[in-house]
């Protein structure tokens, strides 16, 4: 977390432990409204998926 609390990630929305990702309001970012945590959230599910299938291989 940094200092005001919220979850520094990288675009991809994983943050700087593996197989961890954070999406929406919780992040570092400039524009807080439902569209982007909704924008989020499938960036982070679609490459929390790549992770797991990778993981399994």
């Amino acid at each position: 977390m940094d200092d005001k609390g919220y979850i520094p990630t990288d675009e991809e929305m994983q943050t700087n432990i593996p197989g961890v990702y954070a999406a929406g309001d919780v992040r570092v970012k400039n524009l807080r409204q439902v569209v982007t945590a909704a924008a989020d959230g499938a960036i982070a599910a679609v490459n929390a998926g790549k992770y797991a299938r990778a993981m399994r291989s």
